[in-house]
């Protein structure tokens, strides 16, 4: 799918299960989703991130902000550079694969909720 494309600014990534945050390995080629921070704009991409944007192809990109299972902002210094914009049925969903995936392997994140201090603990 050829379109006109002007890289932005900024851009998000979401980890998720089918696509998790380690798929992000510096200097490396991805297809990943990612949304225009200002335009909220989602596109599927192909493109090389890296922690400084001097290790990109053409030494410049743009930031990439990474966020959590939870949506809390995980914190860490990561560049696109954006190669192509991918036909959205590019990066489709095996959704047998997306429900075999457990709140467990969801939890195995960076992130975790918070313990309450009402919830009473087994055996007490």
């Amino acid at each position: 799918m050829t379109i006109d494309f002007v890289q932005a600014e900024e851009y998000d990534f979401f980890d998720m299960p089918v696509m998790p945050y380690t798929v992000l390995q510096d200097g490396a080629e991805v297809s990943i989703h990612v949304r225009d921070t200002n335009t909220f704009e989602q596109f599927a991409v192909r493109g090389v991130v890296a922690t400084d944007p001097a290790k990109l192809p053409s030494g410049a990109g743009s930031r990439l902000h990474t966020y959590g299972r939870l949506g809390v902002r995980i914190q860490s210094n990561w560049w696109i550079e954006i190669l192509e914009v991918l036909d959205e049925s590019a990066l489709n969903t095996d959704h047998v694969l997306a429900q075999s995936l457990d709140i467990e392997q969801s939890l195995g994140s960076p992130e975790s909720f918070r313990e309450s201090k009402f919830r009473k603990k087994p055996g007490a």
